[in-house]
């Protein structure tokens, strides 16, 4: 049974940091059978936790359904207190928020910049992402095809607050940008309704970081 309960929380961790999966790519995923991943995958729906939709396909043969994650299942993953973040943010003022957010980034810049020092930049970034899976982000390095390198963000411990005012989002960038000491830029954002955050690395500057 903890087999089962461990494969099945695979799944939601899979889609999470996925967005979206076929069961081809579920069940390859868990090294599984297609017939013993969709065991699982109902489960996961009776539960209210996945759901699924057809996807649209250009390729001749029967449509195939793509499964995601439900609202509900948001609850499973680290979210940073986020009640209580919500308060805080009705609570206090734009100003007491604004300053909150950069004693925030600057604490976490000093922690991180301890685990940077010393590092090339590729090595800074997958640090970097590590660090950031540390604090709940689920975060992992994309290798884009032109030899760039990407930092994807798949969960976001206080994505309510962050929705609501965008502040630690934009000292989360700036941080990023001095930690690695090059550009970066966001392509993807979860306050603006996509699947997760990505932080493009652009090119290095003759910066000394740490």
């Amino acid at each position: 049974m903890r087999l089962v309960d461990s494969r099945r929380e695979t799944i939601l961790a899979f889609l999470k940091s996925r967005g979206h999966a076929t069961l081809g790519e579920i069940a390859a995923h868990l090294e599984v059978s297609k017939q013993g991943a969709l065991r699982h995958l109902e489960a996961l729906a009776t539960a209210g936790l996945t759901t699924a939709a057809t996807a649209e396909s250009h390729r001749p043969g029967r449509p195939e359904n793509v499964y995601q994650l439900t609202p509900a299942a948001a609850d499973r993953f680290p979210d940073g207190h986020r009640e209580l973040a919500g308060q805080l943010v009705e609570f206090l003022s734009k100003a007491q928020l604004k300053r909150f957010f950069e004693q925030r980034a600057a604490r976490l810049e000093v922690e991180y910049a301890a685990r940077l020092a010393g590092l090339d930049l590729e090595a800074r970034v997958r640090e970097l992402a590590r660090l950031a899976t540390e604090h709940g982000h689920m975060a992992e390095v994309v290798e884009r095809a032109e030899g760039g390198l990407a930092i994807r963000h798949c969960n976001c411990p206080i994505q309510d607050v962050a929705a609501r005012t965008g502040l630690p989002c934009l000292h989360e960038l700036q941080m990023y940008e001095r930690l690695l000491g090059t550009a970066v830029t966001r392509s993807t954002w979860m306050a603006e309704t996509a699947s997760d955050c990505t932080y493009e690395v652009i090119k290095e500057r003759k910066k000394r970081v740490g």
